[in-house]
């Protein structure tokens, strides 16, 4: 990344270059993937994009070797689809929610409702989205400290999903940052695991136990305690 390569891109071209006949597989340059003005925004931006994009290339080309001969169409963070080949790390950081947003918004206004708030609870995290007639969006996000400058919905996220621990830490309930990931999971989930979010639903008939699979090895009921 060089301080003026939004305005005078050639030197980035030619560092790229060198990289490239380095053996590098993954090149970001900071004209390509951010045209700002802002050095830190930009770079970080850059970073993210070099980070992720690597994995995503990897994933992609597992799907592909799956399903040959298939287009593939990806979300992205501002809640667009993009080919394959043009879906890059720094428009998929907020991919998942964003697809979310988008659902929820068409399911309201089949539904007949012009607005309507969308609540998306995953495993570790909440995101929280509004829908008014049309998306709303942000040109430069923070996530997890640094600051990406990226077409990208407007979304809430908590830090407390499904599977964020609850815990009495002597003073008060904290509820997170931690979470029991999928193994072993929730209490609920008869793993071993500890109380999560998702145990506090289950006890509040939020999440109603016989609506899931049983355990094949025990029709114990669930419970805490």
């Amino acid at each position: 990344m060089c301080l003026h390569g939004y305005r005078y891109p050639q030197h980035e071209n030619a560092i790229a270059e060198v990289a490239r006949e380095l053996g590098f597989s993954q090149v970001s340059t900071s004209h390509q993937t951010s045209q700002l003005i802002n050095l830190v925004n930009r770079g970080d931006t850059t970073v993210a994009d070099a980070y992720l994009s690597p994995v995503l290339r990897r994933y992609v080309e597992g799907l592909h070797q799956a399903l040959p001969g298939i287009p593939l169409f990806f979300m992205q963070s501002n809640g667009g689809m993009v080919d394959a080949p043009r879906f890059q790390g720094k428009n998929a950081i907020l991919s998942g929610p964003a697809g979310g947003v988008v659902g929820a918004a068409k399911v309201a206004v089949r539904a007949g409702a012009q607005r309507v708030i969308a609540f998306d609870m995953g495993g570790t995290s909440t995101d929280v989205s509004h829908f008014a007639g049309e998306f709303e969006r942000r040109f430069e996000t923070e996530v997890a400290g640094a600051r990406i400058c990226v077409p990208m919905m407007h979304i809430h996220t908590v830090a407390a999903g499904g599977g964020s621990i609850c815990r009495f830490d002597g003073g008060r309930l904290r509820v997170g940052p931690e979470s029991a990931g999928a193994n072993p999971g929730p209490v609920a989930y008869r793993r071993g695991g500890p109380i999560t979010v998702t145990d506090c639903n289950v006890m509040l008939g939020r999440l109603p136990p016989d609506f899931f699979p049983k355990n094949l090895r025990s029709e114990r009921r669930f419970t805490v305690g």
